[in-house]
């Protein structure tokens, strides 16, 4: 895999700047979406294929600082996690979806204002869109890693997600701290996020 990343960032003055950045990574897919737990190579294998674009603001004084950014991705070959269930005879059937097409979009906001020069309060705010784009193919496998065979023929089903949310992270979250540095070494912080979406 390889990873290319270009940006630019501009002055406007002394307090504001606007940037814009975009790339393009190619990676290996993780390890379990290579190999099941029975160390059987899974088919169909490719690199996974990020384009990102991203823009944003920025705000910088003696007492406020600010950022708002916003982005939107296209996730290619995007590892899932398999599927399992037990059929009519108790046995586990595996299905590994290889790669979808996903879209993640969203904007992001934080800033920062101290109250006095040891202490300041903090917000974030992160709203996201992240939905499959495509739909896939799932092949199933016993538990003995084999492909299920069915009237002589792997046995594979269509699979759709179109729409569908990506799962595992928080698409909203919404934080606020306290943070209170004692010595110029030190500090101490309280925060609380709240994370919903998933």
């Amino acid at each position: 895999g390889f990873t290319l990343k270009t940006g630019v960032n501009y002055n406007i003055d002394d307090f504001n700047n606007v940037f814009f950045n975009m790339g393009h990574i190619s990676k290996a897919p993780k390890f379990a979406n290579v190999y099941d737990y029975s160390n059987q190579l899974f088919t169909y294998i490719k690199n996974e294929k990020v384009n990102a674009i991203e823009g944003g603001y920025s705000y910088r004084s003696r007492l406020l600082s600010a950022n708002l950014n916003v982005y939107h991705t296209i996730w290619k070959n995007k590892p899932s996690r398999g599927i399992s269930y037990q059929d009519e005879d108790e046995n586990i059937i595996t299905g590994n979806i290889n790669g979808m097409n996903a879209l993640h979009k969203g904007i992001e906001i934080d800033l920062a204002y101290k109250l006095l020069h040891n202490f300041q309060i903090e917000a974030l705010v992160s709203l996201g869109d992240w939905r499959w784009t495509s739909a896939d193919t799932v092949r199933f496998y016993n538990d003995n890693g084999n492909p299920v065979i069915v009237d002589n023929q792997e046995l594979i089903a269509a699979f759709d997600a179109t729409g569908v949310h990506v799962g595992d992270a928080a698409q909203t979250q919404i934080g606020f701290s306290i943070r209170y540095a004692p010595t110029h070494e030190s500090y101490i912080k309280l925060r609380r996020t709240y994370f919903d979406d998933y």
